[in-house]
């Protein structure tokens, strides 16, 4: 049967998202303060905890959190229920329920991602004994407090009384056990904060055996718990249990204790004990003032089982701390399948999404790498198309889509990737609002591009785009605007000509269109800066309100003609890839070489009358001009790799790491 371990629950709105911000959960009201009011008053659901306000979390579609979601959701991609004051504070939307990451890098300057998860039993889950511990901290407090459903665990009851005069919580393990409580990411100062205020009587364990499942229907691998030194209360009949009875028969019944004074009344009973401090609950909690005397006594009672299992496990304290973004479920790849043939364009991988190693190398170009097995089912395809498969499943064919080219290369320092892995680069996964640890839905695709010039120049230079609507300026022409950077990125010039490439049909083949690309000029940019904002369904919804993404890839302003004809038109927020049109490049090189050459041809007849003489030095003019002209282009308009040391590629299959 499931269980509350933490203390009285404050009234929830008619969402079930937790009610303000209250006196509760007032600093003055911490169980520090009253001991007999441990473990405190606990949000009833997931929260964000700061010094002075309480908000509620809710789905990435600005929905209360349920625990029977179809599909798990990351942290980061949770909304938070911001008070307008605090929008503004932080500089947030007012009108748009902000994303956890984006609450995070105002607050904190940090993600969800870089955070430590951490089971948080007793009073720590009580915002008012958070903001008691944190009142004299320097630095932001900020702490996501997610509700979860935890398999094995119990929460029960430290051995000795704690010097501020209640008996704390500690977490023992029990076989079937099902409890509900909180885990808290924390950032990595607050997590020195807290171990500073268990420490010496608990240490800081990695727990890896339970199943922890977060009110957003995602399951951790692992986290932290404080778990306290030289035992837990029991009797004989099993460890104190702390929370109130469910209502349900289950065996720790009779060994449950809601309050803190139902449980010294039950201390008191032992003769022992009541000899020692006397026979009120009231003056046990005075009894803390020294924590090894009170566990001498109650351990003479016979009421300490000694034996935990979990306090055997090696302390983290002052060790580098396991972050949420580096422990992920992988949930197994599913296949679905139009054709028996692999690399059909109707076959949609359904898969994990996880980082790129940062030793890939890239060659300019963002890149997806497919381990062995799942290269192997797409039907060792050379690009692929990317989108969220939540986003897909809620907003259909308004969700943004990205082709990305698949990484082949092998002489480079990276490990392989693991045969059922998806990885991802982080500019695509931004382009597709993907966070790591997400579904994606991958099919194979077909970008049809001219190779002939490669030999030459190399492979093109490649930028991805966040589409939005032309300007007036610019509209019902073919031309597009982009930055002055991404010109320069490209390769090329304002007035150039670009290939951009969009987002393929049912036949996988993705349309392409060759345009003028532009500077966008500074006063464009910023009234659409300006007007941008929303979600889904606006006119120009925001990448950070609508997908969490900050900042954002670079935008390309194109009219609805060339949106139709790159296969974007329904998509908000769509991604195109552009390269430089590297045949008209070529031919306005070529053209200012031939006129320069023209020229010398001229000095050269008037100069020198040997025609032989002339031929040859022509000749070799030609050869020389040409040379230069082809590296010129090939250093502008590619990428030059950075080979790595030899040792770095024997090392290959021994690193690790992985990019943003």
């Amino acid at each position: 049967m499931g269980e509350h371990s933490d203390g009285a629950r404050p009234e929830t709105d008619a969402a079930g998202s937790a009610a303000a911000d209250g006196p509760e959960f007032a600093a003055d009201q911490a169980p520090r303060v009253r001991p007999l009011s441990y473990p405190g008053v606990h949000p009833a659901g997931s929260v964000v905890i700061t010094q002075d306000r309480v908000w509620p979390i809710r789905d990435r579609w600005s929905e209360p959190l349920d625990w029977e979601r179809s599909a798990a959701q990351r942290l980061g991609t949770t909304r938070v229920q911001l008070d307008a004051p605090s929008a503004e504070r932080l500089g947030l939307s007012t009108t748009t329920l902000p994303h956890l990451n984006s609450v995070l890098e105002e607050g904190l300057g940090v993600v969800a991602d870089g955070l430590v998860p951490v089971l948080a039993i007793g009073s720590n889950a009580s915002p008012a004994q958070l903001r008691h511990k944190f009142g004299t901290e320097p630095g932001v407090l900020m702490v996501p407090s997610l509700r979860a459903r935890v398999t094995g665990l119990r929460v029960g009851f430290a051995g000795f009384v704690a010097s501020l005069g209640y008996v704390p919580a500690t977490i023992f393990p029990e076989p079937g056990a099902q409890i509900e409580l909180a885990v808290q990411f924390l950032s990595r100062s607050q997590l020195r904060a807290v171990d500073r205020t268990e420490t010496p009587w608990y240490r800081r364990v990695w727990i890896a055996d339970a199943e922890i499942q977060l009110q957003t229907g995602e399951t951790l691998r692992g986290a932290y718990a404080y778990v306290a030194l030289g035992g837990y209360l029991g009797d004989a009949d099993g460890g104190f249990v702390m929370g109130a009875t469910t209502g349900e028969p289950e065996p720790s019944v009779g060994r449950r204790f809601g309050t803190q004074s139902a449980l010294l009344l039950r201390m008191l009973r032992e003769p022992g004990i009541a000899a020692a401090w006397g026979s009120a609950a009231a003056p046990l909690t005075l009894a803390g003032a020294a924590p090894a005397a009170s566990a001498r006594v109650l351990r003479e009672a016979g009421l300490v089982l000694l034996e935990n299992p979990l306090a055997e496990l090696p302390d983290q304290i002052g060790r580098a701390a396991q972050r949420y973004g580096e422990h992920f479920t992988v949930v197994a790849p599913e296949l679905r399948s139009v054709s028996a043939e692999p690399g059909h364009a109707g076959d949609r991988l359904h898969v994990t999404v996880a980082r790129t190693h940062d030793l890939l190398e890239r060659k300019g170009i963002s890149v997806v790498r497919l381990g062995a097995e799942l290269q192997r089912v797409l039907g060792d395809p050379h690009h692929v198309e990317v989108v969220s498969e939540a986003l897909a499943q809620e907003v259909g064919p308004a969700a943004p889509r990205v082709v990305a080219t698949v990484y082949r290369e092998r002489a480079d320092a990276a490990p392989d990737a693991a045969p059922d892995t998806i990885e991802i680069d982080h500019m695509i996964r931004m382009g597709a609002g993907l966070e790591v640890g997400e579904r994606a839905v991958v099919r194979p695709v077909e970008v049809s591009r001219p190779t002939g010039f490669d030999a030459l120049l190399g492979i093109p230079n490649y930028v991805s785009f966040r589409v939005t609507l032309a300007d007036p300026a610019s509209t019902e022409r073919e031309v597009c605007l982009m930055s002055a950077l991404s010109l320069q990125l490209l390769g090329v010039t304002s007035g150039d000509y670009v290939v951009l490439e969009g987002s393929p049909g049912s036949d996988g083949v993705v349309p392409t269109v060759v345009i003028k690309a532009f500077e966008l000029p500074d006063d464009v940019w910023q009234e659409r800066v300006r007007v941008s904002g929303g979600t889904w369904g606006g006119r120009f919804p925001g990448a950070r309100d609508t997908l969490g993404v900050h900042p954002d890839i670079p935008t390309i302003f194109i009219d609805a003609s060339t949106r139709a004809r790159l296969g974007v038109g329904e998509q908000q927020l769509a991604v195109v890839r552009a390269r430089p049109a590297r045949r008209q490049q070529f031919g306005n090189e070529l053209r200012e070489m031939l006129l320069l050459l023209a020229v010398a041809f001229i000095g050269i007849v008037g100069l020198i009358p040997d025609a032989w003489i002339g031929g040859a030095l022509v000749a070799a003019l030609l050869v020389g001009a040409f040379a230069l002209m082809t590296l010129k282009m090939r250093r502008r308009l590619s990428h030059r790799a950075q080979r790595p040391l030899r040792a770095a590629v024997r090392g290959r299959r021994r690193g690790s790491g992985g990019s943003r």
